[in-house]
């Protein structure tokens, strides 16, 4: 009666537990977000100190377009899989500074938006607007930065007006997504001492976590 009594036991236990997984299989989990939703972008909140420029305000809008628009509209398919978004940004003469936050339900998911926008920046790395004015992007690894980290900078061209382009670095972690955006007078795409700042940036935003 006893060893029938433990074998009861036994059963309920294991019943409870649910199937035990095959040896070697892979356990797949979401991988947390890694970004708290209580923290803030680099210099989120900051009130400006020069007339030129205005405070750093935030737009928490889940459907604004990023930052990085190498094809004159770009369209992302992950867009739609957003969990958060956060657009931290100020202007002054000339120029558009700007941090950006993407938080995805999964790691996987985070790095096809990263592969999204390397692929248009290969298919859209030199243009031209209906009106003349024409584009050109490059960009450059950067390993240290994250995961999937890059570099990458633009310049438009017009007879009608001055040069001006972008310098972004874009970041990873875990299922999140950082972007620092510096828009200005820029007269050549290159990755240059504008592409270097917003990398500091993307790494004062590793640096908080």
């Amino acid at each position: 009666m006893r060893v029938a009594g433990v074998l009861v036991v036994l059963a309920v236990l294991v019943s409870c537990a649910g199937p035990a997984a095959p040896v070697g299989a892979a356990v797949v989990t979401s991988a947390p977000a890694g970004v708290p939703e209580t923290l803030l972008l680099p210099d989120e909140g900051r009130r400006s100190t020069v007339a030129e420029f205005t405070d750093w305000i935030t737009d928490p809008a889940l459907d604004r377009a990023w930052l990085l628009d190498p094809c004159l509209p770009t369209a992302y398919p992950t867009d739609g899989q957003r969990v958060r978004f956060r657009t931290v940004s100020r202007e002054g003469p000339e120029a558009f500074d700007a941090r950006q936050l993407g938080v995805y339900p999964t790691a996987e998911v985070a790095a096809e938006v990263l592969a999204g926008f390397r692929r248009v920046l290969d298919a859209c790395r030199t243009g031209q607007q209906e009106g003349g004015a024409r584009w050109t992007w490059v960009t450059a690894d950067a390993p240290d930065l994250g995961d999937d980290g890059f570099l990458a900078a633009s310049t438009f061209v017009a007879p009608e007006y001055a040069s001006h382009g972008a310098r972004i670095a874009v970041t990873r972690v875990g299922s999140a997504v950082f972007l620092a955006h510096a828009g200005g007078e820029y007269y050549t795409a290159e990755i240059d001492d504008g592409a270097q700042a917003v990398r500091d940036v993307a790494q004062r935003f590793l640096d908080s976590l």
